[in-house]
């Protein structure tokens, strides 16, 4: 019964509020006034707004709860709600990018004060009636109120706004942080007989397949998706059988110079083809190695890939300086590491200098351990460059950078993003470039995405880039095509670097 008088005072509230009503209340104020004079007038001006006013707030909606574990029961609430009075709805999850990241870089105070910041720009793209709930760090959960017409279009511009909602830039402590996020959801009428739980279940695995294709996607839940949800979780014994029957290999994303278009390099970044589950990226497999103590195991088949590749491109008779390799922090305190990596080098008869070892900057300033300072500072008198890796997001200092005797400064992706209009990014990478320059090292962006930001880096001096607006991570079979056809393109190119004088 109480649910039948929920969903009636719901109808009135759709009916009585809309556009069309609220146009006759003048009439209607009007016609007191002609049938009973001044108090009946004041009567009516008074008491239908605030009837209108009871309807709309009789919705379980209007105030929502802000616990993750009533999600389910507010999303089955509004579906009992709407299909008794025959209407749509459907549930949006919308998460922030790499959320852990920023509170590693940021601090707990100001990944706190960015989910507040975001929840407010998500509510004010949200209708009065339709719910917002904190589902996690970084991820909340909407339920739409129930509606005359919902359809994937409708969805989808919905989804669209709350996430460039959630990725407007945020300033934290005199800094701007730029997200992304991603955005699953599942409408009603994509599962007509669903549960609240089924429904908030399908709006997740929305939400897996957009990560999968992050940053800033969106999409919506079809029958397809149910594969995921049958996906185990990735065993050791599973990562460990793909290495040894070769699924597991290294995938190849190229540098370019900013000056002449010229191909700098490419970068070895380990990529799993699975047989069923297709593509998948190291974070899902590179964690389960290092809690084994077998990352060694993969970061030997990277180094044996990339100098393979090197050779390949040589008797191809293409010009590729080097390339690149990244060493976690378990890997370099291996002891024999350095010895390893010498010996495949003289097998394959590479150049050291054509081997560069990106370190993050994070081992680089917080690593007291000596094996990590000794395998660094031995791997460059060797004669192999060194690369600090996503620059600007740990505390490296100068002293740092000489000691273990860097090459090449790597802009992390989160100065880079939206560079071309934003002008304290601008000052931020120009900073970092000056130093570079006093400091006799060079400088290269990566996460480049659009040609606004290649070409402002270019303008900043920045030697080289790298990032999806060059090219994405290839397999070695594809990388001779892509030379030869990125070569053809550039054959006479201009220089659009800054002017040294």
């Amino acid at each position: 019964m109480r649910q039948y008088v929920t969903s009636l005072r719901y109808s009135l509230a759709a009916v009585l509020t809309g556009p069309q009503a609220l146009a006759f209340l003048p009439a209607l104020v009007l016609g007191g006034f002609w049938l009973g004079g001044e108090p009946l007038l004041l009567a009516t001006a008074l008491i239908v707004p605030l009837g209108l006013a009871w309807l709309r707030h009789s919705t379980p909606c209007k105030t929502p709860p802000n616990r993750p574990d009533q999600f389910e029961q507010v999303l089955q609430e509004t579906l009992d709600i709407a299909r008794n009075c025959l209407r749509r709805t459907g549930c949006v999850i919308v998460e922030v990018d790499d959320f852990g990241t920023l509170l590693d870089r940021h601090g707990q105070a100001a990944a706190d004060r960015v989910q507040s910041c975001i929840a407010d720009r998500l509510a004010s793209v949200l209708r009065d009636h339709d719910t917002l709930i904190a589902l996690s760090s970084g991820q909340f959960g909407i339920v739409l109120a129930p509606i005359r017409q919902l359809d994937s279009e409708i969805g989808l511009k919905l989804a669209t706004r709350l996430q460039a909602a959630a990725e407007e830039p945020i300033s934290v402590d005199a800094a701007t942080i730029y997200l992304s996020a991603s955005v699953g959801f599942c409408l009603d009428s994509f599962l007509p007989d669903a549960s609240g739980r089924e429904l908030s279940d399908a709006a997740g695995l929305a939400l897996i397949e957009a990560r999968r294709h992050a940053p800033s996607a969106i999409r919506a839940y079809s029958p397809e998706l149910r594969h995921i949800a049958a996906v185990p979780e990735t065993h050791a014994t599973e990562v460990l059988t793909a290495l040894a029957d070769g699924q597991i290999n290294a995938w190849f994303q190229p540098q370019i110079s900013t000056d002449t278009g010229g191909i700098s390099g490419f970068e070895a970044l380990a990529r799993w083809d699975h047989p069923v589950r297709g593509l998948i990226p190291p974070a899902e497999f590179l964690p389960v190695l290092q809690k084994m103590g077998k990352a060694d195991i993969l970061g030997m088949r990277i180094l044996r890939d990339a100098l393979d590749a090197l050779k390949s491109w040589d008797a191809a008779g293409f010009d590729i300086p080097q390339v690149g390799v990244n060493f976690c922090a378990d890997e370099l305190r291996d002891p024999k590491l350095v010895d390893r990596l010498t010996w495949e080098l003289d097998r394959h008869d590479i150049a050291p200098s054509r081997l560069t070892v990106e370190i993050l900057e994070t081992v680089v300033a917080y690593s007291p351990d000596d094996m990590i300072v000794r395998n660094i500072s031995q791997m460059a008198k060797l004669g192999c460059r060194i690369d600090l890796d996503d620059f600007g997001t740990g505390h490296a200092s100068i002293s740092s950078i000489r000691r273990f005797a860097v090459h090449r400064l790597k802009i992390d992706r989160s100065f880079v993003k939206r560079l071309d209009c934003d002008l304290q990014q601008q000052r931020l990478v120009n900073a970092i470039q000056l130093m570079a320059e006093q400091l006799d090292l060079e400088t290269i962006a990566e996460g480049v995405e659009t040609a606004g930001e290649h070409a402002m880096l270019a303008q900043l001096g920045v030697g080289q880039v790298q990032g999806f607006g060059i090219a994405r991570p290839m397999p070695v079979t594809r990388t001779a095509g892509w030379i030869t056809d990125h070569m053809a393109r550039v054959q006479t190119p201009p220089s659009i670097g800054r002017n040294a004088g």
